[in-house]
């Protein structure tokens, strides 16, 4: 059988929502191989603080603009677990409900990967312009529609061979150069996936531009613990989510 392995990029700023995140992939997750959270050396002292507990916990370099160091760390996912499929979590975000890799891989050993196509958009697909500057192909979804994301470990090494042929620099490099917002790893992976490697994956329609948290309650960690969220944070998990049929159909 296939491993998979659930990734989480954290950093100091953020222990205080990796608590609830682990807490809630601790309730609800079975049949993943480990945890492996992965953070900045300079934030390793504060682990205990906050008791950060996992399977594994990586250190990772330290980056002066850490927005953009969080994507090189999971544009190297590869290189910090030998899993299958890596499922990646953000730290902000609690599953709320009973959760297994067959939901994220299906019986073909093809990840499900949901996609939104800019007409949902208000103003198109939301990282069309930095992803289309990345790939140097037109791009007209938005693939970072829900957590955890799933990918299989070899597109990795695929995506940085990409950056060498089409930018001449490594990845991190290439991602290090940006703007802060100016680079979307999963809009990346998925639009990479869905243009070379489509039969690879089992691509869904998600006709809506909010998120699909049918597992996984996503928060905001710019936003801040407030005591509403804090409330939230507690109780959530605690008992299934009653959530709505959805009516979504694959689209190749």
């Amino acid at each position: 059988m296939s491993s998979v392995d659930i990734v989480i990029r954290s950093h100091a700023k953020d222990f205080s929502w990796l608590r609830h995140c682990l807490a809630g992939v601790r309730r609800w997750c079975t049949g993943f191989r480990n945890v492996v959270v992965v953070v900045p050396r300079k934030s390793e002292h504060r682990l205990a603080r906050y008791g950060i507990e996992a399977d594994r916990i990586v250190l990772c370099a330290d980056y002066a603009e850490d927005y953009l160091g969080q994507q090189v760390t999971k544009t190297l996912a590869d290189t910090l677990t030998d899993a299958d499929f890596i499922a990646h979590l953000d730290s902000d975000c609690v599953v709320r409900r009973p959760l297994t890799p067959a939901d994220l891989v299906d019986d073909a050993g093809h990840p499900r990967i949901l996609y939104t196509p800019g007409r949902y958009f208000r103003r198109g697909a939301p990282w069309q312009t930095a992803t289309e500057r990345f790939l140097r192909q037109p791009v007209t979804c938005d693939y970072m529609r829900r957590q955890p994301l799933v990918y299989p470990r070899w597109i990795y090494p695929e995506l940085r061979g990409h950056a060498l042929r089409e930018h001449g620099v490594e990845l991190s490099e290439f991602i290090l150069a940006q703007r802060p917002l100016g680079f979307s790893e999963f809009n990346a992976m998925g639009a990479y996936a869905h243009r070379y490697h489509r039969d690879a994956f089992t691509w869904i329609l998600h006709p809506n531009s909010a998120y699909d948290e049918t597992w996984t309650r996503v928060f905001w960690s710019w936003s801040g613990i407030t005591p509403a969220v804090e409330r939230e944070l507690r109780t959530l998990g605690q008992k299934p989510a009653r959530t709505e049929e959805r009516d979504v159909s694959a689209e190749p």
